[in-house]
């Protein structure tokens, strides 16, 4: 049986193995594009951006953005995440997930945020000049990862999850923003059941 994601993540019953989790990320323009229940921004994050797994090296080409976050630690939700999606050349995908929590403005977001009121649902897209991972600090983390789906339609299966341990920051007006632009207050798909044997791995790079 396979499984779907989001899930709700345990540490204390999470396999620890040192497969090392190498991930790269730089600076690169982007285009924001509203879908209607979302927005996601097309990224490919220059030459020096990538995701290596089991091997295989992944590259960016969008990000996005949920509230609350859609998977969970022991049960808890942060009130906001990202999904910096990957695809390898043969068209396999891999998932990034960043958790923030309430604190100070995010200044990654804020390179974003300050282009929100040019967007339209379904109108063109919004070139964004640069956008940096500089101030998300990437570099020593702690990972759970997994093998789960996409979390929107189609829920396509075989995606590889590298969900980052500690969350950043993010302020309540960046979150409220962010609201004003998706129908509803919440756009986070339901936790999915975990299929027995599929065990978490954490890394601690």
């Amino acid at each position: 049986m396979s499984q779907q994601s989001p899930i709700d993540i345990v540490p204390t019953i999470a396999k620890e193995v040192d497969n090392h989790v190498d991930f790269t990320v730089g600076c690169d323009c982007g285009e924001i594009e509203h879908g209607g229940s979302n927005f996601k921004v097309h990224w490919k994050g220059g030459n020096d951006s990538t995701l290596v797994l089991k091997d295989v090296t992944y590259r960016p080409i969008q990000f996005h953005f949920h509230t609350p976050s859609e998977h969970t630690i022991e049960g808890k939700a942060y009130p906001f995440c990202m999904h910096l999606v990957h695809q390898s050349e043969d068209g396999k995908l891999a998932v990034v997930a960043f958790f923030f929590e309430e604190g100070d403005e995010s200044k990654f977001l804020a390179q974003v945020w300050e282009h929100l009121s040019e967007i339209e649902p379904h109108g063109p897209r919004v070139l964004v000049d640069e956008i940096s991972f500089d101030s998300l600090d990437v570099n020593a983390e702690s990972y759970f990862r997994y093998t789960g789906s996409l979390t929107t339609p189609p829920y396509t299966e075989g995606v590889e999850w590298v969900i980052v341990k500690d969350p950043r920051q993010v302020s309540p007006e960046q979150i409220a923003e962010f609201i004003k632009v998706i129908p509803g207050d919440t756009n986070a798909r339901d936790l999915q059941p975990v299929v027995s044997g599929k065990l978490l791995f954490c890394c601690e790079n």
